[in-house]
């Protein structure tokens, strides 16, 4: 059961990377097309975005590497759950100011 767990959070991780990666690439598609340049912030992690597609990489070998390790009592999956979890609100967070930075400078054109 523990390593359905290890599993589990291994998919979820990856596919919340995944999607932050979508949101950043579709952001640099749109912000092409535009005529205003995106904020300093916003560029930078739009120029990092690459890594958000090794940290599953990573996180997939510790998964694999707890699943198929032979030993007499499992890890518990706690641990593994928080720092996956942990990792993903670090990215997460300027992800989400990135996002943010755009929309807040088309609101303040508006007023």
């Amino acid at each position: 059961m523990k390593k359905l767990t290890h599993v589990v959070v291994t998919l979820t991780f990856a596919f919340a990377c995944l999607s932050l990666w979508a949101l950043l690439t579709a952001l640099g598609k749109v912000s092409a097309h535009t005529s205003q340049a995106l904020p300093a912030f916003t560029a930078l992690v739009i120029g990092l975005r690459t890594g958000l597609l090794l940290l599953p990489i990573q996180v997939a070998g510790y998964c694999l590497y707890t699943v198929f390790r032979r030993q007499p009592t499992e890890p518990s999956g706690t641990a593994f759950l928080a720092w996956t979890m942990s990792a993903l609100g670090l990215v997460f967070f300027p992800v989400f100011i990135a996002m943010f930075l755009p929309c807040h400078r088309l609101i303040e054109q508006v007023k």
